[in-house]
């Protein structure tokens, strides 16, 4: 806890003293310098371990409970108050707003999850140790070491590959060759190919509302040094671009942003959003790496030869919890009605839509569940932590967990961001990191069950938030794109 304090108040003089942080200052290379010696700095924490008893307690369970916890206060403010520039790339400065409007160029909110990173990476390098020690076989291997790995490079390499984030407009007009993109700033910056749009198609249905856009495109290379009346004869590259169906062009991704509004299916203009991101591979290693993670989680967690025993010896505990599963899992289909609808808007059209939806249902159905059974344990005087109720919490997390990636891969392919912080993205962190802290807080000399049951308890009222107070929430109503009225 005192680490945590003092980050906060570093944190805060920093804040006073340099202004919010300036995010395009990490350009490369000062992003690769700054994450060499991140990793230098993690290596030596490692290495004074035995020496040093800060170092000791940095990458234990008592370390990151505090900073977990204070991470999720932090982020419930930033859920709770409108963000202003959220825009991904070098543009992010804590332009406008107070301190709480700019939460990503917040000092102390930054310097939180640095230390996160830092805990996550002491973390890594004991169980890399411990795994190496017994010649890297997999009987030994524990499903954490991959969790723990890939949220470390997703954190740093999004983090520090931020500002080389390039985010462009480009509005194409039917007949005509466009090689001019603008940024944020509304600067022009010319493409190293041009493209004509061909043809822009819409489909809409009976209530009007589109079904489906697209740009029918013709992609040629270019020489920057010349006009693309000047061009010597390339072969041009025919392709279809629309939501969830992007094009790679030179490290560029090409996506369907937009049209003409007022002209609807008639439209003569389509609206592309052009991005490079060359950290994309490393940050999509680190979500593979949870996804498997929680995978093995998942199958860790579920006592497969107790079960049925666990059934014969207790049918009555058995059906009850059944039945609550079952109870569970209605309620959240009944009150998803986005599930039944005959009008999805073209974002929603994509093959991440119903494994996102489905393992979030899932997740909230054990978590419902976990709750129900907490305050039983609670309200009976008992205050103990079942090991059915243990199992059920792990196996909910790594769903939420696949929710969680689903969506961020998703994203990716229908918005050009796995993450941008949209409130509906802030509070299923919120939810993520609360029951981490319920997760690591069984490690800790001083547990407590019934501590620990009230953990679950507020960590399923943060869920209520994620689930469908987002909506309520007028910051939401402005800047999220998971709110569809």
């Amino acid at each position: 806890m005192q680490i945590v304090i003092i980050i906060l108040l570093v944190g805060l003089a920093l804040q006073l003293c340099l202004g919010p942080v300036v995010w395009s200052a990490f350009r490369w290379p000062v992003n690769g310098i700054t994450m060499a010696v991140f990793l230098t700095i993690i290596t030596v924490i490692f290495l004074l371990r035995k020496k040093s008893r800060v170092c000791q307690f940095i990458g234990s369970s008592q370390a990151a409970i505090p900073a977990l916890a204070f991470a999720v206060l932090l982020t419930i403010i930033m859920g709770l108050t409108p963000q202003v520039g959220l825009t991904p790339g070098p543009s992010l400065k804590g332009e406008g707003g107070g301190w709480i409007n700019n939460m990503l160029s917040f000092w102390p909110f930054v310097l939180i999850y640095v230390y996160i990173a830092i805990i996550l990476g002491v973390v890594v390098l004991r169980q890399l140790k411990s795994w190496a020690a017994a010649n890297f076989s997999l009987f030994v291997f524990h499903y954490s070491l991959l969790f723990h790995l890939g949220l470390f490079l997703v954190m740093t390499t999004a983090t520090l590959g931020y500002a080389d984030v390039q985010q462009l407009k480009m509005i194409t007009i039917r007949g005509e060759q466009e090689w001019r993109a603008l940024t944020p700033q509304h600067q022009v910056v010319e493409m190293p190919f041009t493209v004509k749009l061909n043809d822009f198609v819409m489909e809409t249905y009976d209530n009007g509302m589109p079904k489906r856009f697209a740009s029918d495109l013709i992609i040629t290379p270019r020489n920057n040094s010349t006009r693309p009346d000047q061009l010597p004869q390339s072969t041009p590259v025919q392709a279809t671009v629309e939501v969830n169906k992007t094009v790679d062009v030179d490290g560029w991704k090409i996506y369907q942003f937009g049209y003409d509004t007022q002209m609807g299916p008639q439209s003569q203009t389509s609206i592309l959003e052009l991005i490079s991101d060359p950290w994309l591979p490393l940050v999509y290693t680190g979500i593979y790496m949870m996804l498997g993670g929680a995978v093995l989680m998942m199958l860790r967690s579920i006592p497969w030869k107790g079960s049925v025993r666990q059934v014969r010896k207790h049918p009555k505990t058995s059906l009850v919890l059944c039945v609550l599963l079952g109870v569970c899992f209605f309620c959240v289909h009944h009150f998803m009605p986005i599930l039944h609808s005959d009008t999805l808007v073209p974002a929603l059209q994509s093959p991440w839509f119903r494994p996102h939806i489905i393992a979030y249902m899932m997740a909230y159905s054990l978590m419902g569940a976990a709750t129900v059974i907490s305050l039983y344990q609670l309200l009976s005087g008992k205050g103990e932590v079942p090991s059915n109720l243990l199992s059920i919490v792990l196996v909910g997390l790594s769903l939420i967990t696949f929710g969680m990636l689903f969506g961020a891969l998703w994203a990716k392919e229908a918005w050009g961001h796995y993450w941008t912080w949209d409130p509906k993205e802030t509070w299923a962190a919120i939810t993520w990191f609360a029951y981490l802290v319920f997760v690591h807080y069984r490690h800790v000399p001083s547990y407590r069950p019934r501590r620990a049951l009230w953990m679950l308890i507020v960590s399923f009222a943060l869920l209520q938030m994620c689930w469908w107070g987002i909506k309520f929430l007028p910051s939401a109503q402005a800047a999220s794109v998971h709110v569809y009225s």
